[in-house]
């Protein structure tokens, strides 16, 4: 985020200023540059005060979540005000009901900050995992990002059965808390994932989970990638939920845990299931099942503990962090990693991945190119992706620019 602008305003800047200060407070109004203010509201009245201000004065608004991290540098088509909105200050737990196991939250609360209230009571979100469990809720279940999903517990999304949110006109809206089939139409379906661009999301009800009565782990040794994707697709039809797995090629296992006597073309598997007693110990089954039919082993557990540590206990993972990211459907997982490999190689470089984030529209690849990334080699592996049918993450269709500029000149 730059900083806050240097020189005197211009007469219009000015009056805009003074104009948000007396919305959410001097303290809380932050201007970067003659065109750009960064605001921190306390309430949802606040919020739909300034939207409802920035409406009339065709101000556009950027929802920022908890604004921690760096703002984008501004990009002012025609210099137009553009008001930038935190929920840092929307931090509170409204309602907790234990016995429906629901949560009222604000949007500014992080899934972490929610964990630790729910914790002691026996509660959790759920197996999701810690990169996205930082952010702020709002933030996640308004922004399309990839990850936010538990082969156990589902989309982040699905777990939302209400919010509320100020929509463009500045008005605040509530969906209904009801029974799915006594809702009717859902608005709510249709905030989550908008970005913003339909309403900005002031709070949330989402449904919560019992803290799991038992967890195990279990590491396997498989004769390759192939092998191990097929197994934990093979589970997944099963009907297994593991609250985590992942797959290690052999590369990247011995950069992560080291000489574990795994062949060249082979590959780990690390996985674990979580919950009641009987249902936890039944999915693990189910995992072990398909890991002998696809004619892996049974090895050291201690593995799988390591993994699981490193992922939700803060132990520090070894090595530098994936290259880049790439998704793909079950159909398409296994040729998309063996053609990124194959490009790597090709281009005289060397790559090692895990495969991790499964669920049922596949899973995801993280590929990290050894030694200095060449960016030419970087190409050429994520073009094999793309070719293979992997979708790059962070990457969108360029080719739909035009047309999005135009439906936003439109709806300004």
């Amino acid at each position: 985020m730059s900083g806050p602008a240097s020189g005197p305003p211009s007469p219009t800047a000015s009056a805009r200023h003074r104009d948000l200060i007396d919305l959410v407070g001097a303290e809380h109004v932050v201007m970067h540059d003659p065109h750009t203010w960064h605001l921190t509201p306390g309430t949802p009245a606040e919020i739909e005060a300034v939207v409802g201000y920035c409406a009339k004065e065709r101000v556009a608004v950027t929802p920022l979540g908890s604004g921690a991290r760096p703002s984008p540098p501004s990009s002012h088509v025609g210099q137009r005000d553009t008001v930038r909105i935190a929920t840092k200050r929307l931090h509170h737990v409204l309602h907790l009901d234990e016995t429906s196991l629901l949560a009222h939250v604000q949007a500014g609360v992080t899934g972490v900050g929610l964990e630790r209230v729910l914790v002691p009571r026996g509660l959790s979100i759920g197996d999701y995992p810690p990169s996205v469990m930082q952010s702020t809720l709002g933030g996640i279940v308004a922004v399309r990002t990839p990850g936010k999903s538990s082969a156990r517990h589902g989309f982040f999304e699905d777990a939302v059965i209400g919010l509320s949110a100020v929509l463009g006109n500045g008005k605040l809206v509530h969906t209904r808390i009801a029974p799915r089939r006594a809702s009717g139409p859902d608005l709510g379906r249709s905030l989550c994932g908008s970005e913003g661009t339909i309403g900005f999301i002031t709070s949330l009800v989402i449904r919560l989970h019992r803290r799991p009565e038992a967890r195990f782990w279990a590491a396997y040794a498989m004769p390759s990638v192939n092998a191990a994707v097929g197994a934990v697709h093979l589970a997944l039809r099963e009907e297994a939920q593991p609250s985590g797995v992942r797959i290690y090629d052999a590369d990247e296992a011995r950069v992560h845990f080291g000489d574990i006597g795994l062949a060249d073309d082979a590959a780990l598997l690390c996985a674990a299931t979580a919950g009641p007693t009987d249902l936890a110990a039944c999915d693990a089954n189910l995992i072990a099942s398909a890991v002998a039919a696809e004619g892996g082993r049974v090895t050291d557990q201690a593995l799988a503990e390591l993994w699981w540590r490193r992922l939700h206990a803060g132990e520090q993972t070894p090595g530098p962090a994936p290259t880049f990211e790439v998704m793909a459907t079950p159909s398409k997982l296994r040729g998309m990693y063996h053609a990124v490999r194959a490009a790597v190689h090709a281009s005289g470089g060397r790559a090692r991945a895990h495969i991790s984030r499964f669920d049922a529209d596949g899973a995801i690849g993280f590929f990290t190119l050894e030694g200095q990334a060449d960016p030419d080699v970087v190409s050429a592996a994520e073009r094999a992706a793309t070719r293979a049918g992997g979708w790059l993450l962070g990457a969108r269709a360029a080719r739909l620019d035009a047309y999005l500029d135009r439906l936003r000149q439109d709806l300004d």
